[in-house]
């Protein structure tokens, strides 16, 4: 199987598990809907109220199931049936969040227990089925791969070839480089370099795979035009000149004919960020219908207790250094930006941030709704419009911008969030350092299901006021 059908058999994956997940859904649906009402089924909800949910869940059950690689054939039961019980649970927690938006009056925990087992059953089962069939056919074709290389970097690239490419993929060996320290178990070895072209006219070949770190394509032109004039597939490491973290990619522009060398250390999963997005906005409209009572006697408080205005409006720089209005609620006196300047020397944290445990601009009442996270409750609606996230790096002030390092910088590449990861690991009891680099390990690990940690995570670090000042 080769890279280009391993692709497209892992699309086919994901379709048959949404598949299963809404044989499941309406598996559970006939199932509740025979049970008799006293006895747990509830209600008898309408067609139209399971076709409206099985359509709003067929796209999350996709995202649900890429976030958690389940389309990973080549990993062992044990850890498939783990990504499957971990996609499972996400889509019943996008389940559960929608039927508020769409009033699923049918959802019930009794539902949410039924989809849940049935889902996750026919998955596994489905998988193992699938798996063991293909093992046992016997005209399965395999995919042929020539390693040019006899490095360490060769020899890792095998290692993992062995362990986590496809089942049919076949090592055939190594072909060596002049001028390279080549290692012993890099073997066999079919000849050298400039003998490419025979070998590939006397050996079955499928794919080679240039394994051969700080060289650059120039140095293998002769190899690669044998390759290319017999229609082999080729694999190139990125030449040394070309910066090699984050994610590398090979783009088009429309209207220029050249193939470019994308870079980008950003999360790149389109579907996920649109999944992403859409919870923003749910849960952020919810959030502000809900706490409206909370967000109106809070601005009554404020206004009772300090004259002023009750929002804090405070340029921020948000994605790649866009500036925005950040809302807040006031917790400071009206001249607190003036009296900053006296209490510089005060800073408890390095940095160009600004914190101080006992600031003696706080008012009484901004000091319980800083305690308790009230104080960022507007910024809902900053979610809302889109120039910030529930998740994310918080957005800092231009004038802090303009004091980071070149690597601190990175993380503007993304939307500012609410709440991330410095909130739930320590806040203020963290240094400066500490909190960009968090910030960092939040962009490059990324993912829907990270997300969704977080929030959940943020909850119990605001009750127990952990960190905060």
């Amino acid at each position: 199987m080769t890279r280009h059908q391993t692709a497209l058999f892992r699309q086919l994956l994901t379709l048959v598990d949404v598949v299963l997940s809404a044989g499941a859904f309406v598996g559970t649906a006939l199932l509740l809907n025979g049970i008799p009402a006293h006895l747990g089924a509830g209600a008898r909800p309408t067609f139209d109220a399971y076709t409206r949910a099985l359509l709003v869940m067929v796209p999350l059950w996709a995202i649900a199931l890429r976030n958690s690689r389940t389309v990973d054939f080549r990993v062992g039961y044990g850890r498939m049936a783990f990504r499957f019980a971990r996609a499972t649970g996400i889509s019943l927690v996008l389940l559960v969040i929608i039927s508020f938006w769409f009033r699923f009056e049918f959802l019930s925990r009794t539902f949410v227990l039924a989809l849940g087992v049935l889902q996750f059953s026919a998955l596994v089962s489905a998988r193992i089925l699938l798996t063991e069939a293909i093992k046992r056919m016997k005209n399965v074709d395999d995919h042929r791969i020539l390693l040019v290389g006899r490095g360490e970097r060769a020899l890792s690239f095998a290692q993992t070839l062995r362990e986590r490419s496809s089942w049919n993929s076949r090592i055939l060996g190594h072909v060596s480089v002049p001028d390279e320290v080549g290692l012993a178990d890099a073997r066999p070895v079919l000849g050298d370099v400039s003998q490419l072209a025979h070998i590939l006219d006397t050996e079955v070949v499928d794919e080679v795979i240039f394994a051969v770190p700080g060289r650059s394509a120039a140095d293998f032109e002769g190899a690669l035009a044998a390759c290319d004039e017999r229609g082999v597939d080729v694999l190139l490491t990125i030449p040394p000149a070309v910066p090699y973290s984050g994610n590398v990619e090979l783009a088009n522009l429309t209207g220029f004919n050249m193939p470019m060398l994308g870079l980008t250390r950003t999360p790149t999963a389109d579907v996920q960020l649109v999944a992403k997005r859409f919870l923003d906005v749910i849960c952020s409209l919810l959030g502000i219908i809900v706490l409206s009572p909370v967000l109106a006697v809070t601005a009554i408080a404020i206004k009772i207790d300090d004259p002023g205005p009750v929002l804090f409006k405070q340029v921020r720089s948000g994605r790649n250094g866009r500036r925005f209005t950040m809302l807040k609620f006031r917790s400071m006196c009206i001249d607190a930006e003036a009296k900053r300047i006296e209490l510089e020397k005060h800073n408890e944290m390095a940095g160009p941030v600004f914190k101080m445990r006992h600031d003696p601009r706080i008012t009484r009442v901004g000091r319980f709704i800083r305690k308790t996270s009230i104080d960022e409750l507007p910024q809902l609606f900053n979610v809302l419009v889109g120039t910030m996230s529930l998740v994310g790096p918080r957005p800092p002030l231009p004038s802090e911008v303009a004091q980071y390092e070149p690597w601190q910088r990175r993380r503007l590449s993304v939307r500012p969030g609410i709440t991330g990861m410095w909130q739930v690991s320590g806040r203020n009891n963290i240094s400066f350092d500490e909190w960009m680099q968090l910030d960092l390990k939040y962009i490059d690990t990324w993912s829907l299901w990270l997300d969704l940690k977080i929030l959940f995570k943020t909850l119990p670090a605001v009750l127990t006021h952990r960190g905060a000042s």
